[in-house]
């Protein structure tokens, strides 16, 4: 598979310069941003104001140094073993599903740790490396930490700092995660941010107990975070009982994951000064009073609403993009500005009276679009038709969201239509999640169904996304431009030269795959000019019927009305 070829790929780098091929750059670059810069030329010192207040020290890493780092953070985190107790810088894992783990508990307990990042030293990241499940040899292992760390530490600004710092983190979570099941206790940590949660009564000494009102770690807890290398900050452990706010990782969790009145507070305050002064005055007066993020006055209207949208999307992603607080903000910001990049959550289900299809990304539903306009001009499929959901620009839609559509909406009243939710053949565990038992789709309850692709008659792969129901001929259509679509199979996969055109190539992180992988981006000409056209213009020009495009016949798309057709009849 893509994700375990990657990753054994990586495993089996023995030298600095295969390591360089390996994450994208010639040997002489990693050389030089690694050997002949300086510090101050690797990487840049500032402070950013914290949302709780106070300043955090960030150091950013220099375009080169950056570019290496995320192609080796990406691999990281496919290498990482996902743990449910850890929720910072994991897939799928935000502050959110950290604080709902800890909804509605009698104790709620807060530990920070002191200087996180820069606790882990240059050693222990070389270590690491030299470790399981790495094993790399001492050149290897020497050079990744070169790469991670800034003067002896792991920076925090840095991509991989974080997937960094996780690994760094198996032991003490195994510990913690261990002494916690042993009480009945709940344990999850966000970085630095560690969380324990009971019901219990009284409190496990094991964890700490109560003395004139302070709250005293137990040695146990102390002594653990010690012997991994990190001490606890007196000043920020906190707890709290149903009595009083509890709160992890900044979000209220005494009923449910909440934010705090006092932000939407905050953020009302931010709109009413724009509607009432405008934007300038508004901008002005708030970086007057909140200075801590040291905006340039040439650009402080655009920092003012930048900030602005930040925080109503924050809220967003909190209460979710059906809440009513969140769509009265959304509305006055767009009343305010349309361009802004927010969405919310629409019930067209309620509005229309036709079933709606939800596709996993941007362009599926053109593509859905195009293949029912053809049938139905040929007389095919004549008894069904759909709306299709049009995602607003900004709005974040994948396997991880539309999967979420499946398990809330049929929470809500009965839908008069059917609401239907198409999945890519991506992920393994989504695509069991979507299916009920050998069939290709599943009924979630109140007229909501979720499909994964069927594989096509002419594909003899799994990971099948909406454009390998294409021919392959089809798929290599230009433009007037001369830019197309590529796929994987077309590149020499030692080289990442085209197999008929040694005059273009590609990223050979892009040929992990053992399936024809759609490319489009970063194909280059000999030139240098990127070759490939995107996703997005693909599914336009075909949409659009496009002249060069007009003789795709969609035949293959049958599979997936087919099964809509079988749907639609239940």
């Amino acid at each position: 598979m893509e994700e375990s070829s990657a990753i054994e790929s990586f495993l089996k780098i023995t030298s600095k310069k295969s390591l360089a091929i390996y994450l994208g750059v010639k040997y002489k670059s990693l050389a030089y941003q690694l050997y002949k810069l300086t510090d101050s030329d690797k990487y840049v010192e500032f402070e950013i104001g914290k949302r709780s207040g106070g300043k955090r020290h960030i150091i950013a890493p220099n375009s080169g140094i950056k570019f290496i780092q995320k192609n080796l953070a990406n691999i990281l985190l496919q290498i990482y073993p996902e743990k449910k107790c850890v929720h910072g810088y994991s897939k799928d894992k935000s502050i959110k599903t950290n604080a709902c783990v800890h909804v509605n508990r009698k104790h709620v307990l807060n530990i920070d740790l002191n200087d996180f990042f820069p606790s882990i030293n240059f050693g222990r990241v070389r270590g690491m490396f030299k470790s399981h499940p790495f094993n790399f040899n001492d050149e290897v292992a020497t050079a990744l930490a070169q790469i991670c760390c800034y003067k002896g530490r792991l920076p925090q600004g840095a991509p991989t700092s974080p997937i960094i710092s996780n690994f760094i983190c198996r032991r003490l979570d195994n510990q913690l995660l261990m002494l916690s099941k042993s009480l009945k206790v709940t344990y999850s940590r966000y970085a630095d941010d560690i969380t324990f949660s009971t019901n219990i009564l009284p409190i496990p000494a094991q964890i700490g107990t109560i003395i004139n009102n302070n709250y005293l770690l137990s040695q146990d807890i102390i002594n653990i975070v010690e012997s991994n290398g990190f001490s606890i900050n007196e000043n920020k452990t906190r707890f709290a009982t149903k009595k009083h706010r509890q709160e992890v990782t900044g979000l209220v969790v005494n009923k449910f994951v909440n934010v705090k009145r006092t932000y939407v507070r905050h953020v009302r305050a931010m709109l009413n000064a724009w509607e009432k002064y405008g934007i300038s005055e508004a901008a002005v007066e708030h970086f007057g009073k909140y200075n801590y993020k040291n905006k340039s006055s040439q650009y402080i209207e655009l920092a003012f609403q930048n900030e602005l949208v930040g925080k109503i999307g924050y809220i967003g992603m909190i209460r979710g993009k059906d809440d009513f607080i969140y769509k009265k903000l959304y509305q006055r910001i767009k009343v305010l500005n349309p361009d802004v990049k927010l969405s919310v959550i629409q019930k067209e289900s309620e509005l229309i009276d036709l079933p709606i299809i939800f596709g996993e990304g941007k362009t599926d539903w053109k593509h859905l679009k195009a293949a029912l306009d053809y049938f139905h001009l040929n007389g095919k499929y004549l008894d069904i038709n759909f709306t299709f959901k049009m995602y607003e620009d900004g709005m974040q839609m994948n396997n991880s969201e539309l999967l979420k559509i499946c398990q809330s909406t049929p929470k809500t009243n009965l839908h008069k239509n059917k609401i239907l939710c198409v999945f890519d053949r991506d992920t393994n565990e989504i695509n069991k999640s979507v299916c009920d038992g050998n069939l290709n789709y599943k009924n979630w309850g109140n007229n909501v169904y979720s499909i994964l692709l069927p594989i096509p008659k002419h594909r003899v792969f799994e990971k099948i996304c909406i454009e390998h129901y294409y021919n392959d001929d089809e798929i290599k259509i230009c433009n007037e431009k001369g830019y197309r679509l590529f796929l994987s199979n077309e590149f020499n996969k030692d080289t990442g030269k085209h197999e008929t055109d040694d005059l273009i190539y590609v990223n050979r992180n892009y040929l992990n795959a053992d399936y024809p992988r759609i490319i489009d981006d970063k194909v280059f000409s000999g030139d240098g000019v990127n070759k490939a056209l995107s996703k997005k213009a693909f599914a336009d020009l075909i949409l659009n019927k496009n002249p060069a495009f007009a003789k795709i016949q969609f035949e293959h798309f049958a599979d997936i009305f087919d099964l809509l057709q079988i749907i639609m009849k239940t």
